[in-house]
C-alpha cells in the first residue's frame, strides 16, 4: 500500500486481545463440540503452539477434540476452524478506529501475530485489511513469538531500523523479546493506553 508517510515510524500490532477480543469464543466452540468450556479451553491452548507454527488444521482440531472428550468429525473441525479464525480477526470498534486514525495520518501499519494459516488468510480478507500495510503471521513464517527470529524477519521485511518499530502486544514475554530485538514495545493494557501512546508520539491527533 502506497501512502504519504507522516512518520518514519512503523506501528506494529498483535492481533488477538490487542485488536480482537472474542469474549464468547470458547463457550461457543465447546458448545459445538459438546464439551465443557474449561476442558475445551485447556485442550485448545495445549496444542496451539504447533498450530500457530503452521500445523494442518485437521491435525490440530483432532488433538483438541480428543483432549476435550469429543468425537472428531471433519465437518465439525471445519466449523470450529471457521469460527475460530473469524472470531480472532473481527476487530473491536476501538481497534478499528485506531487503525483508521493511523491510516489517515499516513502512518505505516503492520500486524505481527501468532496465528495459523487459516486465520492469516481470514485477516487478509477482512473488511479492515485495507488499513494494514504489512502482515507477519507465525503460521506462514514457521516460527512464533517470542522466538527472536520472528522479530528479525519482520524488521528485515519492513526494511527499517529496529528502533523505528512501535509494537503493542498483550503478553509480557513477547514484549520483552521485541525489546531485545531493538523494537520499542509496549504491553497492551487498554485501547485508551495505546491511543495515548500514539498521540504522545505525534502519530495521531
Amino acid at each position: 500500500m502506497d501512502r504519504s508517510r507522516k512518520s518514519e515510524l512503523v506501528v506494529v500490532f498483535d492481533l488477538g486481545e490487542v485488536l480482537a477480543t472474542p469474549r464468547e469464543l470458547f463457550a461457543e466452540l465447546a458448545r459445538q463440540a459438546g464439551s465443557e468450556v474449561q476442558r475445551f479451553s485447556a485442550a485448545y491452548w495445549a496444542h496451539r503452539d504447533l498450530f500457530d507454527r503452521g500445523e494442518r488444521a485437521d491435525i490440530y482440531w483432532r488433538a483438541v477434540l480428543g483432549d476435550a472428550g469429543a468425537t472428531y468429525d471433519a465437518g465439525l473441525a471445519l466449523r470450529l476452524d471457521e469460527l475460530d479464525a473469524t472470531s480472532w480477526t473481527t476487530l473491536r470498534p476501538d481497534a478499528r478506529r485506531t487503525l483508521e486514525d493511523l491510516n489517515a495520518s499516513g502512518v505505516r501499519i503492520a500486524i505481527l501475530s501468532n496465528a495459523p494459516l487459516g486465520m492469516a488468510s481470514k485477516a487478509r480478507a477482512g473488511d479492515w485489511a485495507h488499513l494494514v500495510d504489512d502482515w507477519f503471521f507465525s503460521g506462514e513464517l514457521s516460527m512464533a513469538k517470542p522466538d527472536p527470529g520472528i522479530y528479525e524477519a519482520a524488521t528485515a521485511k519492513l526494511g527499517i531500523q529496529p528502533s523505528a518499530v512501535i509494537f503493542f502486544d498483550d503478553r509480557q514475554v513477547n514484549v520483552e523479546a521485541a525489546r531485545a530485538a531493538g523494537w520499542r514495545a509496549e504491553l497492551w493494557t487498554s485501547a485508551e493506553t495505546v491511543q495515548k501512546t500514539l498521540r504522545d508520539l505525534g502519530l495521531t491527533s
